[in-house]
C-alpha cells in the first residue's frame, strides 16, 4: 500500500495537505493567461473537491491521481462530490470530465446554471456592455473591436479545456450547509469578482476557501461583465465578520494566514484606486476625459498590465457612476462635485 501511495504522489507535482484531511492540488499550465489555480480536497466517506479547474488532458490527470492518493490513505475516505465555487474558466472547464471520468457529483447554484449550460448562455453572460459600450466614439471603432471578441470567445475552449455543465447533479442554495463526516461547512455568497461567487467556510476549524475573493500576494482582478466593485466591497467586509477566521484558502497563491488583516490591506488598496481613478477625472482639463485617454495616462499601451488594468478601471467607473460622483456628456467622463470619502 506505501509504495502504491508513493508512485501515486509522484505524479503529482505541488500536491499537499494544508490542515488535517484537507488537500490543496495546483494545476499549471505553460500560458501566462491561464495562471496556477489551487483546488481542495475535503477528504471523507462522502469527501468533496472545490472547484473543478481546467479541463485539459493533463489537469484532468493531475486531479485523478491527487483522489487515487486521497483514497488511498484511508479505506473509508471516497471523494463523490465536486462544488464550485464561481462560473469564471479556470474554474469550471474541467468539471464535466471530472463527472464523467471520476463519477463526481457537480454541485452549483441556480445563478450557475444559467451561466454555463452551454457555449451559447455562456457568451450571454460574458457579453460585455455598459461602460464599455460609450468607450468608442464611431461604428467603425466598434466594428474593429469586433474580431477580437471573435477570438476571445473561439480561443477559450483551446486555453482551458472548457466543457459546458448542461445536466448538474445537485443544485444548492447560497447559505447551505455541506457536511463531510463530522465537519460542517457552511456556503457564503461571495459575489464582486463574479457574480455567481460563493466561499465555504467551517467555523470550528476557521478555515474559509475563498475562491478568487481574497489572495495572499496579488489584488483580485476585478472586470466586465460580471464584476461589481460595492458588491466585492461588502464581500470584503462579510468576511471580517466571520467567527473565529484563522485561515483562507484560496485559488492562486499561498494560504491566507493572517486573513483579517490581508482583507483590511485589499479594502484600502480598492479604496485608493477608486480615490485616483476619480481625482484623475474631476481634474482633467477641458471638461471631462475619454474612456481611452484615461487608460492611456493609466496603462501606455505598451504597459503588459493593460488588459487587466482595463477592467478594475471599468468597474470602479461603474460605481462612480452610480453614486451618481461621475457622469458621461457625450464620449467624456465628467465628475460631479462630491465628497469622495464618503462614498467608500
Amino acid at each position: 500500500m506505501h509504495r502504491i501511495e508513493s508512485e501515486i504522489k509522484m505524479k503529482i507535482k505541488n500536491f499537499k495537505e494544508v490542515y488535517p484531511g484537507i488537500f490543496r492540488i495546483v494545476e499549471h499550465r505553460s500560458l501566462k493567461v491561464t495562471p496556477p489555480i489551487n483546488l481542495y480536497v475535503i477528504a471523507g466517506s462522502d469527501g468533496l473537491l472545490f472547484d473543478g479547474g481546467y479541463g485539459d488532458d493533463v489537469s484532468i490527470q493531475i486531479v485523478g491521481d491527487a483522489i487515487d492518493y486521497v483514497q488511498s490513505i484511508n479505506k473509508n475516505w471516497r471523494i463523490t462530490r465536486v462544488l464550485l465555487s464561481h462560473t469564471h474558466p479556470d474554474h469550471f472547464a474541467g468539471l464535466r470530465r471530472l463527472q464523467q471520468q471520476y463519477h463526481l457529483t457537480i454541485m452549483l447554484t441556480e445563478p450557475m446554471t444559467h451561466v454555463i449550460a452551454n457555449r451559447k448562455s455562456y457568451i450571454h453572460a460574458n457579453k460585455e456592455d455598459g461602460v464599455l459600450k460609450k468607450r468608442y466614439s464611431t461604428i467603425q471603432q466598434r466594428l474593429a473591436a469586433l474580431p477580437l471578441e471573435f477570438f476571445y470567445q473561439k480561443m477559450f475552449k483551446k486555453l482551458y479545456g472548457i466543457q459546458y455543465v448542461p445536466n448538474p447533479d445537485t443544485i444548492i442554495s447560497p447559505h447551505d450547509t455541506i457536511t463531510v463526516d463530522n465537519t460542517k461547512w457552511k456556503i457564503i455568497p461571495g459575489p464582486g469578482h463574479c457574480a455567481d461567487h460563493i466561499m465555504l467556510y467551517n467555523k470550528e476549524q476557521g478555515i474559509l476557501f475563498g475562491g478568487d475573493n481574497v489572495l495572499r500576494s496579488i489584488y483580485t482582478w476585478l472586470g466586465p461583465p460580471r464584476s461589481d466593485l460595492q458588491a466585492y466591497m461588502q464581500t470584503l467586509h462579510s468576511c471580517l465578520q466571520l467567527p473565529h477566521l484563522e485561515c483562507i484558502l484560496g485559488a492562486h497563491g499561498k494560504p491566507v494566514a493572517n486573513p483579517k488583516q490581508r482583507i483590511e490591506q485589499i479594502i484600502e488598496y480598492r479604496k485608493s484606486r477608486t480615490k485616483q481613478i476619480y481625482s484623475i477625472i474631476a481634474n482633467a482639463p477641458n471638461g471631462g476625459i475619454t474612456f481611452d485617454r484615461l487608460m492611456n495616462m493609466m496603462y501606455p499601451k505598451k504597459n503588459g498590465h493593460r488588459w487587466l488594468g482595463r477592467g478594475w478601471i471599468i468597474v470602479t467607473i461603474e460605481y462612480l457612476l452610480n453614486k451618481n460622483a461621475l457622469m458621461f456628456q457625450d464620449k467624456k467622463i465628467i465628475a460631479n462635485p462630491v465628497d469622495i470619502n464618503s462614498l467608500l
